[in-house]
């Protein structure tokens, strides 16, 4: 970590010694160790922290992505995809999604009537083009 030979080493334990002296030099260990050990205890907790908020939220994607019909009762798990709890009762979803339906269906009908009506009127226009192209070419023909 600091790359010191043996030599540099050496040489600060012998300038630590000159500095600090004989009497001291231990305090000073016994101090620069409780430092070591407070920052790993600190470093740890932080570690720890971080290891806990990602369970945390690892947690809460999981249960984000639970159904939240498995923790109805059974009676009511058979409600329809898009019945959204709070909204609506069962019962005035179920009268709204027959409407709905009901609704969809005059609407089909109406597209398929318009598209008979809209067939018929092609035919009948189609049966009207052919006929003026059938008088054009007679025309054309009585002209020669």
């Amino acid at each position: 970590m600091f790359d010191l030979s043996w030599l540099e080493l050496g040489f600060v334990a012998a300038l630590a010694l000159i500095v600090i002296g004989p009497k001291d030099l231990p305090k000073m260990f016994k101090m620069v160790s409780h430092v070591i050990n407070k920052s790993k205890r600190m470093m740890n907790d932080v570690k720890g922290g971080f290891k806990q908020l990602e369970n945390e939220i690892n947690l809460t994607q999981r249960d984000n992505e639970t159904d939240w019909k498995t923790y109805l009762p059974k009676e009511i798990q058979h409600l329809p995809d898009d019945f959204t709890p709070g909204t609506l009762s069962a019962e005035a979803h179920a009268a709204r999604r027959q409407h709905n339906n009901e609704q969809q269906e005059i609407t089909n009908a109406r597209i398929m009537q318009a598209q008979a009506s809209n067939e018929t009127s092609f035919q009948n226009q189609a049966s009207a083009d052919i006929d003026g192209l059938a008088n054009t070419a007679q025309r054309q023909e009585m002209s020669k």
